[in-house]
């Protein structure tokens, strides 16, 4: 269902209508009568009705295994459309979010962006998930309706974004590939590779294979693990017979993370494994238990805790605004982010922001940074940022870079 944007801006009190008699000049005067004119003139505009509101529109899983994470977005972009709309809209006019349910099904995805296609959506944004995304694309593409921003590192909306998807975050290649620098940089080039049996792992382990290739490194060995972890058992049986094992790096959603990790740990599988940027929240550390020592993450944007850097100063100070008072997060920050570069498109298309001016906008918006995340787009130029970090988990659960 359509989730509620915040509350119209109320209206001036009405004007008194009744009718009135205009004095001759020799009693009003030409002076009183520009006073007049100026007061009116002055009378600030008041934003848009909701019926003249630019409608955002987005998919998000906000029920089912996936729905906290859903619900965090939701929130974080609730709370910026209100500042928006609170500080004067996009020229005058309110921003309205549409967002619905994906249930993080990618068949469902699909109905919800082909609903949001055909109403009165200006622009998608913050698909969740590679799947979902890749199933996005053709809607998008057959209707011309920009998708600004993605929880998605791979897939087709990295690998041939076409005209209308616009990324901000980085690629999962470019994640993998700072893993891999950091493996070799202790000295450790005997690294295994544990993929998702899905699309998304399976996309991950394309992009692992280009990076390996790159550093000249060939995987002490590529396996599979089912979504809920259920082969998990044989994934850790198979670690352990590699013979001089660095690392793993896992390309997995938190099911399958949380119930290898533990696994491997207890049956004395010692070494580092590395995350994927996705996976880095606080509901995995804890599931993780006593676990984390030697879990490594990438991330996306800056530390959400790091209040000296202005983009996260801004972040936390737009979260105290919410009712749910939310703990700062990665993801968090993340979809703060993105939702200053779709609203830094639409400020820069204007009131009368239409789909096809909104792509343009973009693609002529020039360099934006949010900290150390910068998009850069052009005509045929929708990669994002490059930015990719890493971090940990300490003794008390927190995460340090």
């Amino acid at each position: 269902m359509p989730v509620p944007s915040p509350a119209s801006t109320p209206w001036p009190r009405a004007i008194d209508a009744r009718p009135f008699r205009i004095r001759p000049p020799h009693q009003s005067g030409p002076l009183m009568l520009a006073m007049v004119l100026a007061g009116l003139s002055a009378w600030p505009a008041p934003v848009a009705a909701q019926d003249d509101a630019i409608v955002i529109g987005a998919s998000l899983p906000l029920s089912g295994p996936n729905g906290g994470v859903g619900q965090e977005a939701l929130s974080v972009i609730n709370a910026y459309f209100d500042s928006v709309n609170k500080a004067g809209g996009i020229g005058g006019r309110r921003l309205k979010l549409q967002a619905l349910d994906d249930e993080f099904n990618a068949q469902k995805a699909v109905e919800n962006a082909t609903r949001l296609a055909d109403g009165k959506a200006v622009a998608l944004f913050n698909c969740w998930g590679t799947s979902n995304c890749a199933a996005m694309m053709p809607v998008i593409t057959r209707v011309g309706l920009p998708m600004v921003a993605g929880i998605s590192g791979a897939g087709p909306m990295r690998e041939k974004p076409g005209r209308y998807a616009f990324n901000v975050r980085a690629t999962t290649e470019a994640e993998i590939t700072r893993m891999v620098q950091h493996l070799t940089t202790i000295g450790q080039t005997s690294v295994a590779l544990v993929y998702q049996n899905d699309p998304f792992g399976k996309s991950g382990r394309y992009a692992a294979q280009a990076v390996f290739d790159k550093a000249q490194i060939s995987p002490a060995a590529e396996l599979s693990i089912e979504r809920d972890g259920s082969n998990a058992e044989a994934v850790v049986e198979s670690l352990k017979k590699l013979p001089g094992l660095g690392g793993v790096i896992l390309v997995a959603a938190p099911p399958a993370t949380v119930k290898l990790i533990p696994m491997a740990r207890e049956r004395r599988v010692s070494v580092q494994f590395y995350n994927l940027a996705a996976q880095a929240n606080r509901k995995v550390a804890a599931d993780l238990g006593p676990h984390t020592a030697g879990v490594v993450f990438t991330t996306l944007v800056p530390n959400p805790w790091r209040d000296g850097i202005p983009v996260v100063h801004d972040y936390q100070k737009l979260l105290a605004t919410t009712d749910d008072k939310r703990e700062f997060s990665y993801l968090g920050l993340e979809v703060y982010i993105n939702a200053r570069v779709l609203v830094d498109g639409l400020r820069k298309a204007g009131r009368t922001v239409q789909r096809d001016s909104l792509v343009t906008a973009l693609e002529t918006m020039g360099l934006r940074k949010y900290g150390p995340v910068t998009v850069d787009y052009a005509q045929g130029e929708r990669k994002g940022s490059r930015y990719v970090g890493l971090t940990m988990i300490d003794r008390t659960g927190r995460f340090v870079e």
